[in-house]
């Protein structure tokens, strides 16, 4: 979680991203940055919460993990990115990996504060194991008091005994629908990840103007 700067406010929309910069460390001798989705609601206007997984000699991330501590002044710059929630009455599917879960935070908890329950909106959460899974509780607590909205985390590869969907993401989506063009989706995750749910999505009859993400390298 960033604190803007005393009398600084951000306007943004929910699903958008900044870009972080880290500081020149270790052999690093440039700063960079890399891109991250805004999980906090656009109500939030005098701080930015991203989420940020570890990769391995990932200079931005390793930086942020090794480097950076409570009180440090950081660069971010945005907001960037087409990735938001259109104006239209369509029932909602968002599909997400990993890190990818931060803008669909933002957009459920924008959809949440602004009252709008006349979209049915299901959040499928794919991750690897019961360890990969963050946030349900938040997730669930939302699920619990408004009945617009379903949380479905989905594990690939977990044959411990848990409540949670088995199987690849693509495929536990698929299974909850029949024809889908009146639906549209939110995406968030890699590349890969992307293509094979749009693939799902259009051989279940969603038009792909009716699919919305932001892909990332």
């Amino acid at each position: 979680r960033f604190k803007l700067p005393e009398g600084e406010k951000i306007r943004f929309k929910a699903g958008q991203f900044a870009n972080l910069f880290s500081k020149p460390y270790d052999d690093v001798k440039e700063e960079t940055s890399r891109a991250y989705s805004i999980s906090s609601a656009p109500s939030d206007d005098r701080a930015l919460e991203l989420v940020i997984r570890y990769v391995p000699n990932g200079m931005v991330t390793t930086y942020v993990f090794k480097h950076l501590k409570e009180g440090d002044n950081v660069r971010l710059i945005g907001p960037f990115g087409d990735f938001y929630l259109r104006d239209t009455d369509r029932e909602i599917v968002c599909i997400a990996g990993g890190s990818g879960l931060a803008p669909i935070r933002s957009i459920i908890l924008d959809m949440v504060e602004k009252g709008i329950s006349n979209r049915k909106a299901t959040f499928f959460f794919g991750a690897v194991t019961v360890k990969d899974l963050y946030y349900v509780e938040e997730f669930k607590a939302i699920e619990n008091e408004h009945s617009w909205f379903k949380f479905v985390p989905a594990l690939s590869r977990d044959d411990s005994d848990h409540p949670y969907a088995k199987g690849l993401i693509t495929d536990v989506v698929a299974s909850h629908y029949g024809d889908m063009k009146d639906i549209e989706a939110y995406l968030c995750g890699s590349p890969g990840m992307i293509d094979a749910c749009e693939k799902t999505l259009t051989g279940k009859g969603m038009p792909k103007n009716q699919i919305f993400y932001d892909k990332f390298s």
